[in-house]
C-alpha cells in the first residue's frame, strides 16, 4: 500500500506545485497596485508610469467594447503581471503548448489574467491585455463557447487583425488553407505552424458573423444581454441557433465558401497591385522608345520664312503697266 501511495503522490505532485504557485502569486500581492472600474492589477513591483497609462487606456477600450455589445459585467478582472520568466513558465505548466509560448493567458480556473512584464513582451501590450480581457468577458456570459468564437472575438475586437494579417489570411485561403471551424471548436491546432492561420480564420469568422449578418448579430447579443441581466450564463449554441436560424455546421459550410471567395479576391487584388507596380516602368519604357524613334528621324529642310516688309518693298518697285 505504501508503494501505491507513493505513486499517487508522484502523479499529484505537478498539480500541487501549480496550486502552491498560484497561491504564492495570490498571497504575494494581496492588494492591487492599481484599480479601475473594470480591472485590478497585481504586481510584485511598483507599476511604472507607462504601465499606469496603459491601464487607463485599457479601461477606456473596455468601456467602448462593453458599450458596443450593451453588456456590463459588475465584476472586475484581476490582472497579474509576472516579472520572472521562470515563474511564468511554472504558471503555464500543464497547459497547452500555445499557452507556454504566449505572452499572456487567461485562466478560467481562477478567473485571472497572467501576463509577462513589459520588458519580456515585444508585441503591443495594450492589445494583448484587451485580447485576454475579452476571454474573461465571454466567460462571464456563455456556457460551452467554441474556441474559434473565443479567439475570433479576442483577436478581432482587440485590434490584432491588421491589414497585413488580413492579406495573409486571404492569401492562405487562395492557396487552399482550410477554414473549417468544427476542427477548432474545442482544441487548438496541434501543429504550431497552423496557429497563425487559426487565429486569422477565427477572427474572419467573427467578422463574417457581424458584417454579413448584422441583424442576426444584434439579436444574438440582445439574447445574451437578457440572460446576463437575470444572472444566467446562456448556452452559446442556443443563442446562435435562435439568432442565425442555422446550425453551427451550416454556418461553417457557408463560411468556407466565403473564405474561398476571399481567396479569389486576393488573386484580383494581387494582379491589380502588380499592374500598378509595373505601370510606371512601362510608361518610362514607352517614353524612352518614343524619344529614340524621334532621334532616328531625318532632318527636313524647311522653307525659309519670307519677311513681309521685303515682299511689300518688291511690289512697290514693280513698274506700272
Amino acid at each position: 500500500s505504501r508503494g501505491k501511495h507513493w505513486n499517487l503522490s508522484k502523479s499529484a505532485l505537478p498539480g500541487l506545485i501549480l496550486l502552491l504557485l498560484l497561491g504564492w502569486v495570490s498571497l504575494g500581492a494581496t492588494q492591487p497596485q492599481h484599480s479601475t472600474g473594470c480591472l485590478e492589477i497585481y504586481s510584485p513591483e511598483q507599476l511604472s508610469p507607462s504601465m499606469l497609462r496603459i491601464a487607463d487606456m485599457l479601461e477606456d477600450r473596455i468601456g467602448d467594447f462593453q458599450m458596443k455589445l450593451g453588456i456590463y459585467p459588475s465584476a472586475k478582472v484581476a490582472i497579474h503581471i509576472i516579472t520572472s520568466q521562470t515563474e511564468y513558465q511554472k504558471l503555464s505548466l500543464g497547459k497547452t503548448d500555445i499557452v507556454e509560448f504566449s505572452d499572456a493567458f487567461y485562466s478560467s480556473k481562477d478567473s485571472r489574467i497572467y501576463i509577462r512584464s513589459g520588458d519580456q513582451v515585444e508585441q503591443n501590450y495594450l492589445k494583448i491585455l484587451m485580447h485576454e480581457y475579452i476571454h474573461w468577458y465571454l466567460e462571464q456570459l456563455f456556457r460551452n463557447t467554441p474556441l474559434w468564437f473565443h479567439e475570433g472575438m479576442a483577436t478581432y475586437h482587440s485590434g490584432q487583425l491588421g491589414y497585413e494579417r488580413y492579406l495573409l489570411y486571404i492569401q492562405q485561403s487562395f492557396l487552399g488553407k482550410s477554414a473549417n471551424l468544427f476542427r477548432t471548436s474545442y482544441q487548438y491546432p496541434v501543429n504550431q505552424d497552423d496557429w497563425p492561420h487559426f487565429y486569422l480564420s477565427s477572427a474572419m469568422a467573427l467578422r463574417f458573423m457581424e458584417e454579413k449578418h448584422p441583424q442576426a448579430w444584434q439579436t444574438f447579443w440582445n439574447q445574451v444581454a437578457a440572460s446576463h441581466r437575470h444572472e444566467i450564463k446562456i448556452s452559446f449554441n442556443q443563442a446562435f441557433i435562435s439568432s442565425y436560424g442555422q446550425s453551427l455546421y451550416d454556418f461553417n459550410q457557408n463560411y468556407e465558401k466565403y473564405s474561398r471567395r476571399q481567396g479569389y479576391l486576393y488573386l484580383i487584388v494581387g494582379l491589380n497591385s502588380l499592374i500598378f507596380l509595373v505601370l510606371p516602368f512601362i510608361m518610362l519604357l514607352v517614353a524612352r522608345k518614343r524619344r529614340q524613334r524621334m532621334l532616328k528621324l531625318p532632318d527636313l529642310d524647311l522653307a525659309e520664312d519670307t519677311d513681309p516688309l521685303t515682299e511689300t518693298e518688291s511690289r512697290d518697285q514693280e513698274p506700272e503697266l
